[in-house]
């Protein structure tokens, strides 16, 4: 089968496409022939330098269908279309995951290939009217925000912050944060993203360059950050006394500092989070059921173009999810 192999840490061209035997899978697996796989800056940082074996393929979206059932394996059929969920082994508690918990791509292998052997207990069937790009994309990003906005507390009454909005998962936060009925508010970096997440569903959103954004912003009961970074210690200076941070990334890959006595002189809270349990995979998939939003796609790239889709995710210009397209 074709993949794109991790061949080394560094830049974009460090992806190389290259031909492996197909994964076979053991019992109580099934192996799914991917239709389109997503990008995640998870795989940046892996890309940049995070230590494991190489060669490797990264990847944690996907989604395709079942070609293969190994023994024991009830309730999924060859020929199944499904959706991947990349939140591995969980466990059973909600408020945290258990100590064997990963995310799908490195150490295990990912969906920047043609076929992935998975626990059956993973997939899920595709979103019935959700082309094979939208079913990719949301996934991860998906997950996360479902996630992150009920930490938030989102729906009626509860205004909330989504910082960095058009990032991939921040463009879910907001369309399905006001599917949910919360009022969302939003920092983004151009006014085409300011545009753009008005029309996906934002009350209100501003450039961060400006420096009065707070200002501008209001109180808000939550915010969601991904950014972190020296702007943290604003974002945390819109919460309303009580309110709460809920960070799930540091993609400005800088140092925070915050002021302490804004967080305890004003009963706030900082809650993290990354990805979701499968119960809360389940509830976001009940919901897309009924929802009239979908995943916003910015680009579909070939997979052995996976360089050029790395160097996409993170352009500045970039408004939601960069997909691989390999069948």
């Amino acid at each position: 089968m074709r993949v794109v192999h991790l061949t080394a840490f560094g830049g974009p061209e460090v992806l190389q496409p290259a031909e492996v035997p197909d994964p076979e899978p053991r019992p109580g697996y099934v192996a799914v022939d991917l239709v389109r796989a997503a990008l995640n800056h998870r795989e940046v940082w892996i890309r940049e330098g995070r230590p494991g074996p190489l060669p490797a393929v990264l990847g944690s979206d996907g989604a395709g269908v079942v070609s293969e059932v190994g023994a024991g394996v009830e309730g999924v059929s060859i020929g199944d279309e499904v959706v991947i969920n990349p939140s591995l082994d969980w466990g059973d508690r909600e408020d945290a995951p258990g100590p064997d918990f990963r995310i799908l791509g490195v150490p295990d292998q990912g969906t920047y290939a043609e076929r992935i052997v998975i626990a059956a207990h993973q997939v899920r069937p595709r979103p019935s009217g959700w082309s094979w790009d939208e079913c990719a994309a949301f996934p991860l990003a998906g997950l996360t925000a479902w996630r992150a906005l009920r930490l938030a507390g989102a729906g009626p009454g509860r205004r909330i912050l989504v910082t960095g909005a058009g990032g991939g998962v921040a463009t879910f936060l907001v369309q399905i944060g006001a599917a949910l009925g919360a009022t969302i508010v939003a920092t983004t970096g151009s006014d085409a993203k300011v545009a753009r997440a008005l029309e996906l569903g934002a009350a209100q959103a501003v450039d961060y360059h400006d420096p009065e954004w707070p200002r501008r912003i209001g109180p808000v009961h939550a915010a969601i950050d991904s950014t972190g970074g020296s702007g943290l210690d604003a974002v945390i200076g819109t919460l309303v006394r009580g309110g709460v941070l809920v960070s799930f990334g540091d993609t400005s890959r800088e140092p925070a500092s915050i002021d302490l006595a804004e967080v305890f002189l004003e009963w706030r809270r900082i809650q993290g989070t990354t990805m979701g349990s499968p119960r809360e995979f389940d509830a976001v998939l009940a919901h897309l059921a009924t929802a009239n939003w979908r995943p916003v796609i910015d680009s579909v790239v070939p997979l052995d173009d996976a360089a050029d889709a790395h160097r996409r995710l993170v352009n500045p210009e970039r408004i939601g999810k960069v997909v691989l397209a390999i069948r």
